[in-house]
């Protein structure tokens, strides 16, 4: 989850966003500094009581958070909830998953024979 905690998680959520145009860098940074589910991290907050919160448009507000969806940086929580998180990309990661050695172990060889 990419919460924003101190001024220096501030700082950090500033650079990974500085090539977003200035309002998509507002939603990224307003969806980290809200409180977020521990479970799934989404921000259980409607897109109309975000955008009140910053002074927004809602409809704005709903172009951008689609766009920061198309972009990756942000994604519903199922197809049926009203609810967005972070996705790993606003956390400083990526969405690459690690891979595992050419060949497998020992064992998975074994079954493999």
């Amino acid at each position: 989850m990419a919460q924003i905690r101190s001024a220096e998680d501030v700082k950090a959520m500033l650079k990974r966003t500085a090539d977003l145009p200035p309002n998509q860098r507002v939603v990224v940074i307003l969806y980290a500094s809200s409180e977020q589910n521990e479970r799934t991290g989404a921000v259980m907050s409607t897109g109309q009581d975000l955008a009140a919160e910053i002074d927004m448009n809602p409809s704005l507000f709903s172009r951008l958070r689609l766009a920061l969806t198309r972009s990756g940086w942000l994604e519903k929580v199922s197809d049926n909830s009203p609810f967005y998180r972070l996705t790993a990309k606003a956390g400083g990661g990526d969405n690459v998953l690690p891979l595992r050695r050419a060949g497998g172990d020992g064992e998975h060889q074994a079954r493999r024979a």
